[in-house]
């Protein structure tokens, strides 16, 4: 069982070098948004473990820094990880949605980081047909008439269909690699399949990279870096 702790460095460390990275991550989305609408951004990688779901709650984080309407959404139905993040009881959620029909405003938390929740409560059979079902896409456009922004969680592209499901709902994915854990081959293969399902690729954020502590410095964390993943064919 998995039990990593998931860190929101802008809320945390708000002027670490890390906190400083995610707010970069955010000018380039914005950047991005000149020519085409960014509101619902989903965040996926190729594989476990690569920090897609720490670039979720931190680039959650920026927005509510700013003022910004926001509201993170749990869409990993099989290995939710948002509740733990944020410290919350996943005892309710997406499930109750689309199987009790319980109205979503009722299953959103509120939480004092002023980043809004939907968790996905109990475990749902069949995750990519739910993903596809008319009642989740219902969902999404709610709430984009009530929040500024909506960040999606969503499993790796390699693992299973779901992220390449959910990408057709958003206006953009932002995909994260970790330095020196995933392979090459691996992120090539998830951006083909990411691309030959018509999703849009804001971009790249290359994860777990410890600069200060290259460039002899002695520091122990984290930097994240963006990058043109349009651009980074090879």
């Amino acid at each position: 069982m998995e039990f990593f702790e998931y860190k929101n460095v802008v809320i945390e460390t708000p002027h670490s070098m890390e906190a400083e990275a995610y707010r970069k991550l955010e000018l380039n989305i914005a950047m991005t948004g000149l020519n085409r609408r960014m509101q619902v951004i989903q965040c996926t990688s190729a594989t476990p473990q690569d920090g897609k779901t720490t670039t979720s709650i931190n680039l959650a984080a920026v927005y509510a820094e700013k003022g910004k309407k926001v509201i993170l959404v749990d869409f990993d139905l099989r290995r939710p990880k948002i509740h733990r993040a944020f410290h919350q009881i996943n005892d309710k959620g997406l499930y109750d949605y689309v199987i009790d029909n319980v109205d979503y405003h009722e299953l959103i938390i509120h939480d004092e980081s002023k980043v809004d929740l939907i968790l996905t409560g109990k475990k749902l059979s069949f995750p990519h047909i739910v993903l596809e079902s008319q009642r989740v896409k219902e969902l999404v456009e709610s709430l984009r008439k009530e929040y500024d922004y909506i960040i999606v969680d969503t499993p790796p592209v390699l693992s299973v269909t779901d992220a390449l499901v959910v990408s057709k709902m958003v206006d953009g994915v932002v995909f994260v690699a970790a330095y020196n854990k995933t392979r090459k081959d691996d992120s090539k293969e998830a951006l083909k399949l990411l691309r030959i399902n018509n999703a849009f690729v804001i971009g790249g954020v290359l994860a777990n990279i410890d600069m200060r502590k290259r460039r002899g410095y002695g520091y122990n964390g984290y930097n994240y870096y963006y990058g043109d993943s349009e651009k980074e064919k090879d």
